[in-house]
């Protein structure tokens, strides 16, 4: 019965898996949040450290207000310019995929973005405002760096370019070679920018914001569908596929990081922290993090089952990389990939994570994610109390341990036993055969 389950979703399954990690826009998507990933985590520790618990009690409220507005400029720079930074990966990234080259596309897509991006005059003066390139123009950002490298790769495969002779050196055979490209995709985003301004809503990012990023935000932060997501990393997981890659990176960052920059700004500006479910919820909380599974199965390992010559074995070699988050060696060694028997804890463990830190956050009991950022290898406990400024964070990830470790070692124990009898099994055919 099982593999006829398993060959179904396998079947199902596996062509979704390999279109999203194939698909060149969703692979720069997540690439650019990843180049974005240094600065968000400078400046989530500097925001960290002047945002301790009980520093007003260490320094006095006075030094604590000194740092903090020290250290603002760098807030500035690693937060609210976060979309600049997106829109430059994904245009460079993108870029490389479809062999064009990748600086002039990536600065095309800047030069887009900015056209797109509303300017204010006092005295005189053409200012930008910062805000406009932080959480609220991530999906204006990501959109505009998409359409104009697919303009910019139309513009080429057409062949409508400006050809130099063999003997110009290369970067100026370059430089000719993407001024059509980069010229139509300025201009058609130069056109939809005086077409908005003659709307309502007079932006193209204000138009965005209300109708794309607003409502999918909102779906994506809805309990039901984070489950779903949870669930569906750790189905692909037990095919051997990178679940987080296919699922969280290349779809939901965009979504999930916005939702954590909302988090981030209220945190800074001593408001009220909007949103439960955000990217730290997600990695520290909600399960989308190895550690969540190979802590339990660890702890098992080594404390329930620890005469068990093979996993002790497996459990040196995956110890290390287990705390800092990476479980690799448990999928792929013990295994858990394609049995039947983890199946079902590799399914329970992020929506019983997920359902203990709701339970803990929305009572009270433990503040919501600040939106302060640590690096995905961060240990537990020491993340859950980082991201959410309090000791109750890494309460709450205890509990998480406690509770995943009590399933983690019902369903390793059947499988001990289903393993001690098959050898029993083999044994027993054995000495019949020799009869």
């Amino acid at each position: 019965m099982f593999d006829k389950i398993s060959d179904t979703l396998q079947k199902y399954l596996m062509p979704i898996a390999n279109k999203i990690s194939s698909n060149n826009i969703l692979q720069s998507i997540k690439d650019a949040f990843l180049i974005s990933l240094p600065f968000t985590m400078l400046g989530s520790i500097f925001l960290a450290l002047v945002n301790l618990p009980f520093l007003n009690d260490l320094i006095g409220a006075d030094a604590v207000a000194s740092l903090q507005a020290f250290q603002a400029p760098l807030q500035n720079v690693c937060f609210n310019l976060i979309t600049i930074i997106i829109v430059f990966g994904i245009g460079y990234s993108l870029g490389k995929r479809y062999e064009l080259k990748p600086a002039f596309t990536a600065a095309t897509a800047f030069i887009c973005f900015m056209i797109a991006t509303p300017i204010i005059t006092i005295k005189d003066t053409n200012y930008y405002l910062i805000g406009n390139f932080g959480q609220t123009s991530i999906f204006t950002g990501l959109i505009i760096a998409v359409v104009s490298t697919l303009i910019y790769r139309t513009v080429i495969h057409k062949n409508w370019v400006i050809r130099m002779p063999e003997s110009v050196p290369e970067m100026v055979t370059d430089s000719f070679n993407s001024l059509i490209p980069a010229c139509i995709s300025v201009l058609f985003f130069f056109i939809i920018m005086v077409i908005m301004s003659k709307t309502s809503y007079g932006t193209l990012n204000a138009l965005i914001y209300a109708f794309v990023q607003t409502p999918i935000t909102a779906l994506a932060g809805n309990l039901v569908s984070f489950i779903f997501a949870g669930l569906l990393c750790n189905l692909f997981w037990f095919f051997g596929l990178h679940g987080n890659n296919l699922v969280y990176n290349s779809v939901l960052s965009p979504i999930f990081k916005s939702l954590s920059l909302q988090n981030l700004a209220a945190f800074n500006a001593g408001k009220a922290i909007p949103n439960l479910l955000s990217e730290e919820f997600a990695f520290y909380f909600g399960g989308f993090n190895g550690s969540f599974i190979a802590y339990p199965v660890l702890i098992c390992i080594f404390v329930f089952f620890r005469k068990r010559k093979e996993l002790k074995e497996l459990g040196k070699v995956a110890l290390i990389p287990g705390i800092f988050s990476i479980y690799e060696p448990l999928v792929f060694g013990m295994p858990l990939m394609l049995n039947p028997i983890y199946l079902i804890p590799m399914l329970l463990t992020p929506v019983i994570d997920t359902l203990i830190a709701v339970a803990f956050m929305a009572t009270g009991l433990c503040g919501y994610c600040t939106g302060v950022s640590v690096p995905w290898t961060c240990p537990m406990i020491i993340s859950g109390m980082i991201t959410t400024n309090s000791i109750m964070g890494g309460v709450v990830q205890l509990v998480q341990i406690v509770v995943t470790t009590a399933l983690w070692y019902v369903f390793m124990k059947v499988a001990i036993k289903a393993e001690d009898q098959k050898k029993k099994d083999l044994v027993t055919e054995g000495d019949n055969s020799n009869e």
